[in-house]
């Protein structure tokens, strides 16, 4: 079964709680990210100021063609400031993701949530789900 990580680049570094934007640095960027597993999947928004998470599952009856939907979604809302973009395929999970992402100069962290998603950050990074959309 294929595993599928679709990363987007932000040129803003956010906060949700404090709602506030900026531009981004080299190091310090929000993401947009879609992954799927196992039949399941989520859409993930990194907040880089508070290095804040928000995870929301996607009903996979609607799904479709997850990268059609990831980089319509985002050019959608996001379009104005988006940066660069990759689609990751792997047919040997986790691992073949990591290595993916080294191939395209990327550090290989992965994040695994108690839910299944799974989300890429900077080394180094502590992103955790500090707020909750609607609070």
């Amino acid at each position: 079964m294929t595993t599928q990580l679709i990363l987007f680049r932000l040129a803003i570094q956010s906060s949700y709680v404090a709602n506030s934007e900026e531009p981004a640095t080299e190091d310090t960027f929000d993401t947009i990210q879609f992954f799927a597993s196992n039949g399941a999947a989520w859409r993930i928004k990194t907040y880089a100021t508070d290095q804040d998470v928000h995870v929301w599952s996607l009903d996979g009856g609607e799904l479709g063609d997850l990268v059609e939907l990831a980089v319509s979604n985002t050019e959608a809302n996001y379009g104005d400031v988006l940066e660069e973009g990759y689609i990751i395929d792997s047919e040997t999970g986790l691992d073949g993701v990591r290595e993916q992402l080294e191939a395209r100069g990327l550090p290989p962290h992965l994040n695994e949530t108690s839910v299944g998603a799974v989300f890429w950050t900077p080394p180094g990074s502590g992103y955790k789900s500090r707020s909750r959309p609607g609070n």
